[in-house]
């Protein structure tokens, strides 16, 4: 079975090196459910700020809004800042 995987990939050097299929899944699955997250987090602002400004709910769920969204859409900015303190 080794002899097999290793002549196919002496003859077709792109499937030897393709990447991994689980790597570029969740990169797809991120980028679409960012995707779709994007105009909803805009509504929940607006509502929010609505319902804040009319005296409906208090001020500190708009900053929870607010500071939620910039958690899941900054997510990878924050990871890659935390490894850079790290030096990993």
């Amino acid at each position: 079975m080794a002899f097999v995987a290793a002549v196919i990939g002496s003859i077709f050097p792109a499937l030897a090196m393709a990447a991994n299929p689980f790597t570029t899944g969740a990169t797809g699955l991120s980028a679409d459910t960012l995707a779709m997250l994007t105009p909803v987090a805009g509504i929940a602002v607006m509502v929010v700020g609505a319902l804040a400004l009319f005296g409906k709910i208090h001020w500190m769920w708009l900053i929870g809004v607010v500071v939620g969204i910039v958690l899941l859409f900054g997510s990878d900015q924050i990871v890659t800042w935390i490894r850079g303190l790290f030096g990993v």
